[in-house]
């Protein structure tokens, strides 16, 4: 009985070897094959593709979140994209009779505000001379208008004069400027950097000038200057009322915002002040094995409503990748801003 079960022993031992051998043969032909298919695989293109996807939507979120245009810079030689949105970086309701809020504490006296505002309280220069207040921005990192920006504000015009708006840094050369003339006109100014992001040089101003009549007395308005790099425009309750096209830089924001103006008061009250800058997110690189086909667009323009800017595109920009292989994809952004 001992060498019957010793000889059934040995027989288990040798169909053990033989299984263990079959299972390494296996493993050799998985593995060898898996080389293969993985050699096959380029984790570039879904990479790629995924990573322009994810700025693009990115962008049109932001856009729809901040009811603010939003972009994407496409530089097709460093093979980079990133997008640049407008976030929220002040704002002032003149609620305690001060000029308190999210950003940095202005100045102005108790006795030049007034119960009767867009919302609640309002400051109230009523046309009346050394009457302003002033907002220190250029103190606040935050506050960097160089790569665009929006201001808005509610205003009420009590009477037929004109005046300033408001002022950012010198009068006669202000960073940025809104005033309002006599024939119910606005006037919007926008100092330029001359050269890339980082110079010091001044560059020209940029003028828009709205048709007369459109700031009647004793009504409230709410006025935007928005610039992104792409246009320059001035909103009144939504509405465009001029625009020009312009990609220069901002100047620096290197003095106060000045609300009305002492030798040319605002003749009524500002209300609901609101101050966006314009932001870069980080560069997404592509992978070394991928790169944007010639006919790839530089910018990928999306309007307030987080659909395509149908100025700016007349039909659906179409982002090409180009792989190693000769291989192409294509992402198409839609004229509702989805991303394909």
């Amino acid at each position: 009985m001992r060498h019957v079960k010793r000889a059934q022993d040995k027989g288990r031992a040798g169909m053990t070897l033989l299984e263990l051998m079959l299972v390494m043969f296996l493993m050799a032909l998985i593995l060898g094959g898996g080389v293969g298919l993985f050699s096959a695989l380029d984790l570039g293109k879904r990479q790629a593709a995924g990573m322009v996807r994810n700025v693009l939507r990115s962008a049109q979120n932001t856009a729809i979140a901040s009811g603010a245009p939003a972009r994407v810079r496409i530089d097709k030689t460093a093979g980079a994209l990133r997008a640049e949105s407008l976030f929220t970086v002040a704002t002032y309701h003149f609620e305690e009779r001060s000029i308190t809020g999210y950003g940095p504490a202005g100045s102005a006296e108790p006795e030049h505000f007034d119960e009767r505002g867009f919302v609640g309280a309002c400051f109230r220069p009523a046309g009346i001379r050394s009457v302003k207040a002033e907002i220190p921005l250029e103190r606040d990192p935050a506050c960097d208008f160089t790569l665009g920006f929006s201001v808005e504000c509610a205003l009420y015009r009590e009477t037929e004069d004109g005046g300033r708006v408001l002022a950012l840094g010198p009068v006669e050369s202000p960073t940025l400027g809104l005033d309002l003339g006599k024939n119910g006109a606005l006037r919007a100014s926008m100092r330029t950097r001359a050269g890339d992001r980082l110079s010091d040089r001044p560059g020209g101003s940029v003028i828009l000038r709205t048709e007369p009549g459109l700031v009647p007395v004793g009504r409230w308005m709410l006025v935007r200057l928005r610039y992104d790099r792409a246009r320059f425009e001035l909103l009144l309750d939504g509405a465009v009322v001029a625009s020009q096209p312009e990609e220069a830089y901002v100047w620096k924001v290197d003095a106060p915002l000045v609300l009305s103006d002492g030798a040319l008061p605002f003749p009524g009250r500002l209300d609901s002040l609101v101050l966006a800058a314009m932001v870069a997110g980080e560069p997404a690189v592509l992978p070394e094995s991928v790169r944007f086909t010639p006919d790839t667009p530089p910018t990928v323009q999306f309007a307030a409503s987080g659909g395509l800017d149908r100025e700016a595109h007349t039909d659906p920009p179409r982002i090409g990748l180009e792989f190693t292989d000769g291989s192409r994809e294509t992402v198409l952004v839609g004229l509702y801003g989805t991303v394909e």
